[in-house]
Parts: structure tokens; C-alpha cells; sequence
């Protein structure tokens, strides 16, 4: 999903926030997809949290989907309850989904909502590309006017720093085979950035996430001949994005084959960092933890899933008891710390250094685990089993085994009937299998 889609699926959700169409309500999601976790994630930003998912394919049916139980429309929502809030984002069945809706008693615009465009917003849409159009030409022109020749401009759309890590492993490479001078290298974020430089890329500037999209919004409505490369697996309506997981076709293999057009010949160029021991030292000094025994966990991911609290709780128990000092990765105010242990920030650009002191890490699926793929700590890295990315689950096209960026590391699929078997894996590999609170 773009950055304007987006913005604009929040405003109407925030719409609804405001008319009061969800207070006291019992949220329901129609449809378990990628789309959904955008929605939830937009929901709990908003302080509001889901009930139930429900969705017609039966092959979903009895799988989780952010740690709910795909049901039956008909086990959710029959009989009729007034109190239900269902909410609809579909990119082909949003028509049938709603007709099934009035047949159950439910009603558009008081018991269910639809998220996609109305035929009505269609002219807003219209005009807010000629915007984007207008805007990214004259972002263009400002990136690129102090270069006497037009230079190459890359564009990396999305937040995700695996993204940017992923790129940097291709990119000399790239720069070398179409014999690219001056470049600029744009980013959406100063957590990209960091993570762009660190990989040895020069000229990087970062802006707002919708004027990145602006200037591709121009680039594609003139056919501009421009040197432009948005670097990403499939955005902005690239039908590439659809076949993302089929037959194989994981993170990096898109970004190498679709992205910069290489073959399995290509090796990885991995990033050479920096010394960073004293001001490493210093942050564990200042938060008091052991060398060698400090176990980083890493609950906060923007593309995946979340694991139960009780889960963390267990394994902090078991690491405190065990003589491990214990803590929490947050970037941002948004982001807490796992209850009985303190938030630490490091830089991304110390993140190996900080893990190799560390020891251990476990976290859900994020950009930091394919940054910290080379570091000598100990990983564990949790998926969600049942989840749903495109043609495969996000441990199919995520993993960072597959991908050939960590060959020692536990990647674990969680799902809520194996709590305590995933529990007693994660504490083996600490050389204890007690599950506490489990």
C-alpha cells in the first residue's frame, strides 16, 4: 500500500472515529489479508482494537490472523447484533461482501463500512494526482539542479529499513554495470537514511513520504525519460507486487531479479561498519547491562505481526532468573518497552556492535533483523504461521535463511496452539525449557 492510499484509509477511518460509528462497538474485520494489518494497524493508533476477522475463503478458515481466529461470517455475526462495527477493505469482492452483509440484517454506513474509493471520490483522486504531478516535478527539479548533467535518481519509497539494507547489498553493483556517476538517493525517513549511509550510499537525502510518491506520480504521468529508479518490490499499482512469494520468489530474490535485474551470480556487498565500542560501552554502562549476558528484544515491527505479552513475560522471567540482564529495543516514543525491562536505543548504524556485545536477541520479523543478520549473537526471529503475504506466508518470503543472509539463526513460526512449544524452543536455545506462566 502507498503512502497516499495510506493517508487516506486512516482519514476514513478517522471519519468514523469521529462520527462515532466505532465507540463501544465490537470491531470486526471482513477479509483476512495484508490489507487487514493495515487497517489494525491504523486502529490501534487510534486506540480502538478488533474483535474478530472473519472471511469466505475456506481456506483460511480456522487460521489466525493478528492473533485472531478466522471464522465464518455467519459464526461472527448471526444472529443480527446492532452492536457489531464491520469493517471492509477489499481490492476485488467488496460488492459481494457487502450484498452478504444487507442479507444478514446489516446495514451500509450504521453496521458496516467500506474503506475502499467510492465512485464519488473519484474526482478528489483525480485532482490530488495532478497535485502529486505538479509537486513532483518541482521536487525533481530541486534534487537534481546543482547537477550540470541530469543526474541518476533512485528512489526507495518505503519506511522499511530492511528495504534499504536489502538495496545496499545490490547497489555498488548496480552503479557499476550501467555506468552510473552522479546519483541522488532518496529515502522516506532519518532511520533510512542512516541505514542507506551505512551501506556506503552517498548523496542521500530524505523527504516526506508523499513527495517521494509525488515524484514518481510525475515520473509515470509524463514518461518521463528522466534516469529514475523507484527501488522497491512492487509499488504504486506495479502489478510486480502480485506475484511477490510465487514459486520462490522471497524478498530478496525480487529485489535482485525484478528490482536491479540480476542473476543468482551476484553476491551480496554487506556493509562495513564502523568501530562504535566506546559509545557502545557507554549505553551499557548507563543501563547496567552484562557483556556477553544481555538478552535485546525487539517487539515492534511494522509489516508483521505482534506475540502475546504473557509470551515476552515468560521469557524475561526465565532470563532474569538465569542471571541475563534483559531489554527493550524502542526507536521513538511510540514504541514501549517489554513490562520488567528498561528501553534502550542504539543507533542503527551501532546495531551489529551493540548485538555482538549483547549476546542474544529475539524479536518479531522487522528491518533491524536484516541489519543485525551478520552479527555473532545469537538470533531468534518469530513469524506469524498464519499469515498472509501476497502467494506465500511472511516466513516464506521473509525468512533470513532463505534470503542467504543468516545461516545461524532460529526462525520460529508462532501460532497460539504451539505457545508453549515455541516457548520451550526459544529457552533451549538458552539451555533451559521450564515455561513459566504458560
Amino acid at each position: 500500500m502507498d503512502n497516499y492510499t495510506r493517508k487516506a484509509l486512516k482519514n476514513k477511518i478517522k471519519r468514523l472515529v469521529f462520527m462515532r460509528k466505532l465507540k463501544e462497538k465490537r470491531i470486526v474485520l471482513f477479509g483476512a489479508s495484508v490489507f487487514s494489518k493495515e487497517v489494525n494497524k491504523i486502529l490501534t493508533e487510534l486506540d480502538f482494537s478488533i474483535s474478530a476477522v472473519i472471511d469466505n475463503d475456506v481456506r483460511k478458515i480456522g487460521k489466525e490472523c493478528m492473533g485472531k481466529l478466522i471464522q465464518k461470517p455467519e459464526e461472527v455475526l448471526s444472529p443480527f447484533d446492532r452492536n457489531n462495527a464491520i469493517l471492509i477493505l477489499s481490492g476485488g469482492f467488496y460488492r459481494e461482501m457487502a450484498y452478504q452483509l444487507s442479507r444478514m440484517g446489516y446495514k451500509k454506513g450504521k453496521q458496516f463500512h467500506v474503506l475502499n474509493y467510492k465512485i464519488n471520490e473519484s474526482l478528489p483522486v483525480v485532482l490530488n494526482m495532478l497535485i502529486h504531478t505538479i509537486t513532483g516535478a518541482v521536487i525533481y527539479w530541486w534534487l537534481t539542479k546543482k547537477y550540470p548533467r541530469k543526474p541518476a535518481v533512485f528512489i526507495a519509497p518505503y519506511t522499511g529499513t530492511g528495504d534499504i539494507y536489502l538495496i545496499g547489498l545490490f547497489f555498488e553493483e548496480f552503479l557499476r554495470r550501467n555506468n552510473i556517476g552522479d546519483y541522488v538517493f532518496v529515502v522516506v525517513s532519518g532511520a533510512c537514511k542512516k541505514v542507506a549511509e551505512s551501506s556506503g550510499i552517498k548523496n542521500v537525502i530524505a523527504v516526506k513520504p508523499h513527495l517521494s510518491d509525488s515524484i514518481i506520480e510525475w515520473w509515470h504521468f509524463l514518461r518521463s525519460d528522466c534516469p529514475l529508479f523507484v527501488l522497491n518490490d512492487g509499488w504504486m499499482g506495479n502489478p510486480l507486487q502480485w506475484i511477490r512469494g510465487y514459486r520462490g520468489l522471497d524478498f530478496e530474490k525480487m529485489f535482485r531479479y525484478f528490482v536491479f535485474g540480476f542473476g543468482n551470480e551476484v553476491p551480496h556487498e554487506r556493509p562495513r561498519y564502523k568501530d562504535y565500542s566506546k559509545e557502545i560501552d557507554s549505553i551499557f554502562m548507563r543501563h547496567g547491562l552484562k557483556k556477553g549476558r544481555t538478552v535485546v528484544l525487539s517487539p515492534h515491527s511494522n509489516t508483521l505481526f505482534d506475540l502475546p505479552e504473557d509470551v515476552w513475560k515468560a521469557i524475561v522471567d526465565y532470563c532474569r532468573q538465569h542471571g541475563y540482564t534483559v531489554c527493550t529495543n524502542c526507536a521513538g516514543k511510540s514504541e514501549k518497552p517489554i513490562k520488567g525491562t528498561e528501553a534502550v536505543f542504539f543507533p542503527l548504524t551501532q546495531a551489529i556492535g551493540f548485538m555482538n556485545f549483547a549476546g542474544y536477541f529475539i524479536g518479531v520479523r522487522s528491518g533491524l533483523c536484516d541489519i543485525i543478520s551478520s552479527s555473532s549473537c545469537k538470533k531468534i526471529v518469530l513469524y506469524e504461521r498464519d499469515g498472509f503475504f501476497y502467494k506465500c506466508s511472511p516466513f516464506d518470503y521473509f525468512s533470513l535463511r532463505k534470503m542467504g543472509l543468516c545461516d545461524d539463526i532460529l526462525e520460529l513460526e508462532y501460532h497460539s496452539d504451539l505457545k508453549k512449544e515455541i516457548l520451550e524452543r526459544i529457552l533451549n536455545a538458552f539451555g533451559g525449557v521450564e515455561t513459566y506462566g504458560l
